[in-house]
């Protein structure tokens, strides 16, 4: 069995896809993901069946990419890591910060689930 597979394996006996599945079936319009990799694997099932009303993001590297399923990838790359001298996670948190700061109002909103190939944008610095 492989890493990812265990951590696939793992998550299942502990409800995570199932669980993270109810929360989206919620009816959320906009969901942001910003998980590492193994967290992306233990919840790849419920981001692959997003429901059809919500438009997702997940901020990831190449690497992961694989994992987000239905998400629209915001990716997190290793030269913008090097140059703020950070982790993986604290990137994609402060990408994820940049996107709130820059969302001025409920029309930058429906853009975002309007054109999500756009959102890029939105979480580099200016």
């Amino acid at each position: 069995m492989t890493n990812n597979e265990l951590i696939d394996s793992v998550s299942r006996k502990k409800n995570i896809p199932q669980d993270l599945r109810q929360i989206l079936a919620k009816g959320y319009d906009l969901v942001f993901v910003a998980l590492g990799t193994k967290y992306l694997i233990a919840a790849q099932d419920a981001l692959t069946s997003m429901p059809e009303e919500t438009t997702a993001f997940a901020f990831a590297s190449k690497g992961s990419k694989e994992f987000i399923g239905d998400c629209y990838w915001i990716p997190a790359t290793g030269y913008e890591r090097s140059q703020l001298g950070t982790t993986w996670l604290e990137l994609r948190g402060r990408e994820l910060l940049r996107l709130a700061k820059n969302i001025e109002n409920q029309r930058n909103l429906e853009q975002i689930r309007e054109n999500p190939e756009g959102t890029r944008y939105l979480c580099t610095p200016n």
